[in-house]
């Protein structure tokens, strides 16, 4: 998982505590190192120098408050440092500007600058009107939200043959939940009209950032607070109940929560990883007409469309903050304890301030 989602609440980019919570932290000399090597040219293959990476991590280790960041992650963007002149066909030139598509493997291989990439249908190419730092995003939030999107779609608009408005509501209001926003708007049409938007967390600056990117109401899941009264505060804010469910936490309370909250012949997505198992009764399913599906993984194609959007304005990222890569201890600490709402984006390379599209 990408984010750090339904966790204490707390102040928002602050960043002058030292680092505590990190399982593995990195050191600041490896990642400001300049000796680190530059791979071979793989045949027809490519070597991608990298630029920026969004911060990545093991949402059940965030969970327990003992993260180990991901290195590279799922979330590169870079440019072209060189191509296999045995690549038959090749479109790609030096310097051009490209994203990687995610690739479990290369995640966890550590900290690299450069990435030498076999299979260069992997590889996509990023106009020049799209920045790397916005690019970094794509692979991997928003291309999880647009597949978690596509897939609520059809049983939305089914609904809204029988129903005059249909009620949508995401778990998780970090980098998936404002990307899940952004591409409702996008995909599912006018949001106040025929299709309402809810956003619950635990963390109120974050549901402030998500009323922020036009959400159409947001849901405080206190978990300090009784569960019957979350559930009342649920039902009452999405006025009689929710018929798609958009859950990136999956835990034990939001999934027996939003079970509880779900309308008759409601679609729950799940698409966290909380580490533990979940038991539901298949009879209450089954008598409620309910379903509950996983998210489904992007493909390249999915990455295409998100480029192209973002290309032609038709779609805009969430906020973000840019760091530099030497504050990625520092970084991390403060996902860990929602100092930080949006997305994390680190820029390797010469870099000293810190920088945000807000």
């Amino acid at each position: 998982m990408l984010d750090n989602e339904l966790h204490q609440n707390g102040g928002v980019q602050v960043m002058n505590k030292p680092s505590s919570s990190l399982n593995h932290p990195l050191s600041s000399e490896m990642c400001s190192s300049a000796s680190l090597s530059v791979p071979s040219t793989p045949k027809d293959g490519v070597v991608v120098k990298v630029s920026h990476v969004g911060a990545c991590y093991s949402e059940g280790q965030m969970r327990r408050k003992r993260i180990r960041p991901r290195f590279p992650g799922v979330e590169v963007a870079g440019t072209i440092y060189d191509v296999s002149n045995s690549l038959p066909n090749s479109n790609f030139c030096v310097g051009d500007k490209v994203i990687l598509f995610p690739d479990e493997d290369l995640a966890n291989s550590g900290y690299v600058e450069y990435i030498a990439i076999d299979d260069t249908c992997k590889v996509l190419q990023v106009p020049q009107n799209i920045s790397l730092e916005v690019a970094a995003m794509l692979p991997g939030g928003a291309l999880s939200a647009y597949a978690a999107v596509l897939g609520a779609k059809p049983h939305v608009e089914k609904l809204q043959q029988v129903k005059s408005c249909v009620n949508v509501l995401v778990v998780g209001g970090g980098g998936l939940g404002l990307w899940t926003i952004r591409l409702a708007q996008l995909l599912l049409g006018n949001l106040c009209n025929s299709v309402r938007l809810f956003v619950a967390d635990n963390s109120i600056d974050k549901l402030l950032t998500a009323q922020d990117h036009g959400c159409y109401d947001i849901v405080h899941w206190n978990e300090e607070d009784h569960e019957q009264y979350i559930v009342e505060r649920t039902l009452d804010a999405c006025r009689g109940g929710v018929d798609v469910i958009i859950d990136y936490v999956s835990s034990p309370r939001t999934m027996n929560r939003s079970l509880k909250v779900l309308n008759r012949e409601g679609l729950i997505m799940v698409g966290g990883n909380s580490m533990k198992e979940v038991s539901i009764s298949l009879n209450a399913l089954a008598a409620k007409q309910q379903s509950i599906v996983g998210i489904p993984k992007g493909n390249m194609n999915q990455l295409r469309d998100l480029v192209n959007f973002v290309s032609e304005g038709k779609l805009s990222p969430p906020c973000y903050a840019v760091f530099p890569i030497e504050d990625v201890n520092q970084v991390f600490d403060d996902l860990c304890e929602c100092r930080i709402t949006g997305r994390a984006i680190f820029r390797l390379g010469n870099s000293a301030t810190v920088t945000d599209n807000q």
